[in-house]
């Protein structure tokens, strides 16, 4: 997430985008601490290695929405 909102040539700030990312990296956050939660353990910890309870990565995903 950008720490200083982007401003465009009028110096005004786009609030649209800001609400988007702000929502965004909730939404992953929520996730990722789900996942954590449900396996159990942290993610790169040892106690997770060849449980059956794997972590299999991830991908990104686009979804336009307003």
């Amino acid at each position: 997430m950008k720490s200083i909102p982007e401003k465009p040539n009028n110096g005004q700030v786009n609030f649209d985008d800001m609400i988007n990312d702000l929502i965004k990296n909730f939404l992953e956050k929520l996730l990722k601490s789900e996942l954590t939660e449900f396996l159990n353990y942290d993610k790169y910890e040892v106690t997770g290695k060849n449980s059956g309870n794997n972590r299999n990565g991830n991908y990104s995903r686009n979804f336009q929405t307003k």
